[in-house]
């Protein structure tokens, strides 16, 4: 849902302090929700742990073309104790958001202006770990939901597939039949 920007956001953007930040949510069977500062951050009633110097996000690239771009995910410094967890929890297809928004600069509260803008969304598709001595870093690469347009489709014109989807359908029922078919065409 396309909103338009807020002018106290427009402000905070364009004024000569600044305090952007990222948060991204992993949709586990119990959601990791991270955002690039410090504490806790509430967005839309769901709790944000800062991890600051431990998330990076690539560029989110646009093209006017309908092409799916992803995006990586990369998250440093993590203790090789965590790795094991993450693992059993990490699978393709994992939906994820990334939000981008900014705080309040005329306090030290960390409150955000407006709500965070959804810059990405889209699905897990490939993990990568590297260890070194104490700690390890994780990148996800994340796919658009758009690259579902680019595979192909699994099912067949076949009275099984068919039935699949539509159980009581028949209109398939003779296709396998008909490919031996002997047909004599005009008179004789």
């Amino acid at each position: 849902m396309a909103r338009s920007i807020g002018s106290n956001f427009s402000t905070q953007i364009s004024s000569n302090s600044v305090r952007p930040f990222y948060a991204v949510k992993l949709n586990y069977s119990t959601p990791l929700r991270l955002w690039t500062g410090q504490g806790e951050l509430t967005i839309d009633s769901e709790i944000y742990t800062g991890s600051p110097n431990l998330m990076a996000v690539s560029n989110v690239n646009e093209t006017g073309e309908t092409k799916a771009s992803g995006i990586n995910l990369t998250f440093s410094g993590i203790p090789t104790s965590l790795i094991s967890s993450s693992l059993t929890e990490t699978q393709q297809g994992i939906t994820t958001e990334v939000y981008f928004g900014v705080l309040e600069t005329s306090s030290n509260a960390q409150a955000i202006v407006d709500n965070p803008y959804q810059i990405f969304a889209g699905l897990v598709d490939v993990v990568s770990i590297a260890e070194s001595g104490d700690t390890s870093t994780i990148q996800y690469n994340i796919e658009n939901k758009l690259i579902a347009l680019e595979r192909p489709l699994d099912f067949r014109y076949t009275d099984q597939d068919q039935k699949f989807f539509f159980p009581n359908d028949k209109g398939l029922e003779f296709v396998d039949d008909l490919q031996d078919k002997e047909i004599v065409w005009g008179g004789g």
